[in-house]
């Protein structure tokens, strides 16, 4: 019962496999999804399903990766992965076993919500970060810059950022960004993108001289003047932060980020009664932020006001220095005000700056 229980789910995840097919009853090979297989060559398959006792399991002949299927799927696709381990379970698996029963709290709530689709039109010419080569420059940079890892599955690359704006909006008049870059997608809550975010990779020429945009978005309504990152990932029911860039949200959990000039306070509706933070970046002569924030608290929003002690301009810079998200999220919680103390608190930070 448990190989038939372990095909048929391999069976399901199959379509999200390059290459797959069933070379005979107990062997599966597909291109392995951990590693990438190849870049060059997309008809490497170097990924195998295998039984061993009363299991399949799974071995990538280049990367060397290798998982019982309970862990294969729990990496590849998580929400299968849960159904997987409820079907184990309800077969008499459990015990100090992968198969317990999942709690109720992570299967029927939260936790069901539509993911980001792989595979959007817009993305297809673009390959996910977690499937570049280790040595690949928008690895690096994000390497360099302490991007968690299990985030690469949510970035892409583009070798011609310019084509990808003009593939998701043909409208688009930016003569700029047509060099490789790194691409953020922006989801809705059914998982479609909707957006994406350019991130140069290489601003400064030799002479240290910007040369291009940091940040270049483009969308596919722009009748939306605000966007939010990541707002597919958040549990309503927990306290929400709410910060200036996506990169930065990829570090606290359940945080979203704000994008564009929209008004302040048309957060998404499904997330209007949410307990939320809004954690702007540590920049007390930068104008505008200091009159988001003045605006923030006569709405009565709740905002983070950086201690001294912080120096860095954001979340990220924080992490580069050392500082690890568990200690930023302690200095965020500490440091949140409303209302009148939230006023004084934003008077003192300008002042400890100037």
């Amino acid at each position: 019962m448990s190989l038939y229980i372990d095909k048929s789910y391999i069976n399901r995840v199959s379509g999200s496999l390059r290459n797959f097919k069933w070379k005979r009853d107990g062997l599966a090979n597909c291109s392995c999804p951990i590693c990438g297989d190849s870049q060059k060559n997309k008809s490497k398959a170097r990924g195998f399903f295998f039984v061993k006792g009363n299991d399949f399991f799974y071995k990538c002949h280049n990367c060397g990766c290798g998982k019982n299927l309970y862990n294969f799927l729990q990496e590849v696709s998580p929400s299968l992965c849960k159904e997987y381990a409820l079907e184990r379970w309800k077969n008499g698996e459990s015990g100090k076993s992968n198969y317990k029963k999942p709690k109720e709290e992570n299967m029927f709530s939260f936790d069901r919500k539509p993911k980001p689709k792989d595979t959007s039109q817009y993305l297809k010419e673009c390959i996910r970060v977690d499937k570049l080569d280790k040595d690949h420059p928008c690895r690096t940079f994000l390497e360099l810059r302490k991007i968690p890892k299990e985030s690469y599955k949510l970035l892409y690359f583009s070798e011609n950022f310019g084509r990808f704006m003009k593939k998701m909006d043909p409208e688009h008049l930016s003569t700029c960004g047509w060099e490789a870059r790194l691409v953020i997608p922006f989801y809705n809550k059914e998982g479609d993108v909707v957006a994406a975010q350019g991130r140069a990779l290489n601003m400064k020429d030799e002479n240290n001289a910007r040369v291009t945009a940091k940040y270049l978005t483009v969308k596919t309504d722009k009748s939306s003047d605000r966007l939010w990152y990541g707002q597919w990932r958040v549990d309503p029911k927990k306290k929400i932060y709410i910060v200036e860039g996506p990169l930065d949200s990829l570090f606290i959990p359940n945080t979203i980020a704000m994008v564009g000039a929209g008004a302040l306070d048309q957060i998404p509706s499904h997330l209007m009664n949410s307990e939320g933070v809004y954690v702007l970046d540590n920049e007390p002569r930068n104008a505008q932020i200091v009159r988001y924030i003045e605006r923030l608290i006569e709405l009565g929003k709740s905002v983070c006001i950086w201690p001294e002690s912080v120096k860095e301009k954001d979340i990220n810079d924080m992490v580069q220095m050392g500082n690890s998200p568990s200690k930023i999220k302690k200095i965020i919680d500490k440091n949140t005000f409303t209302g009148l103390e939230a006023s004084l608190k934003l008077t003192q930070w300008r002042k400890e700056r100037e």
